[in-house]
């Protein structure tokens, strides 16, 4: 019998066997190699020419989110398991649990978080056929679950995505007396639609906490003297030092058709070159430097310092 995944692209042993399947077909399919197992009684067809390295993080989540989601119509997706669904950016997610919200029994297991709280319809949707919490609430709710930083990451990117500040700041007022609300709170004063990815709202959050650096202004546009545009920078101290930073996303997205990534690359460091012969200094970071704050703090300070910004 052909094992003909769902709409959403997973087979259902449940499913396979009324159909008059049996589980010596699924064992054998993932014995070759044409299936992979997502959850208990949950599998995913493996395409033909798909390499044998693993999925995005992201993506095996969503899969498995998916996947428990199928088990209930009453359950509503939440926090990062909701966040996955949306395509909404977070920090270092814990995604090793399928989030939901129940009217009761909030418990968490091996598999599943459920999280205690009566839910109105207006704070539900519905993505690919899974029911799950909207855009706002979702990012809202890990806001209130992570630290500072976190929260700020996923509230630039709500923000960027269309949720108004108006209702993230009415969720805010009916959680009021939850725990992280707090932070919640914090985030939202800062948080900003110019961030442009998870690196850049990391940087920003950083830098509010070191209280011996200024916050910049964020997207700056430099030109020369014919009006031509020189850069866009991510982070402007008074027109005195910049700083970007470089994550794969920024070369992936700058590519122009044809170009490969080396040739971004060489397109930047000229770009950086002409925002030297105007006299700006220029400091750039990428992931590894967060792995050594205190580093990348001392040399953004340097460099602000030696301009004369601080």
């Amino acid at each position: 019998m052909d094992l003909t995944p769902d709409e959403d692209g997973l087979i259902r042993r449940a499913r396979h066997l009324h159909g008059g399947g049996d589980d010596s077909q699924l064992r054998g399919a993932k014995r070759h190699g044409t299936v992979v197992r997502v959850t208990r009684g949950v599998y995913r067809p493996v395409e033909p020419d798909e390499t044998t390295r693993d999925p995005d993080f992201d993506e095996k989540y969503r899969e498995l989110v998916v996947a428990v989601a199928g088990r209930t119509k009453h359950r509503v997706i939440s926090h990062s398991s909701a966040a996955v669904l949306h395509g909404l950016n977070q920090l270092a997610p814990d995604q090793r649990r399928v989030h939901f919200y129940v009217t009761g029994g909030g418990r968490r297991g091996r598999e599943v978080h459920l999280h205690e709280y009566a839910l109105s319809a207006d704070d539900v949707t519905v993505i690919d056929g899974v029911l799950l919490t909207k855009l706002a609430l979702t990012a809202c709710d890990i806001a209130r679950q992570g630290s500072f930083v976190q929260a700020v990451v996923v509230l630039d990117h709500a923000l960027r995505l269309g949720v108004t500040r108006e209702e993230l700041r009415s969720i805010t007022k009916r959680f009021a007396t939850t725990k992280g609300i707090a932070t919640l709170r914090r985030a939202l004063d800062v948080a900003d639609t110019n961030s442009e990815s998870v690196g850049e709202s990391l940087s920003r959050a950083l830098m509010i906490e070191w209280c011996d650096i200024p916050v910049p202004d964020l997207q700056t546009e430099y030109r020369d003297e014919n009006g031509e545009l020189i850069a866009r920078v991510d982070f402007d101290w008074e027109g005195k030092v910049v700083g970007e930073f470089d994550g794969k996303v920024k070369y992936q997205k700058h590519r122009r058709p044809g170009e490969s990534v080396t040739d971004v690359v060489i397109r930047e460091k000229l770009r950086e070159d002409r925002l030297r012969d105007e006299g700006v200094t220029v400091v750039r970071w990428v992931w590894d430097d967060f792995r050594k704050p205190a580093v990348l703090r001392a040399r953004i300070r340097k460099a602000l310092a030696r301009a004369e910004v601080i």
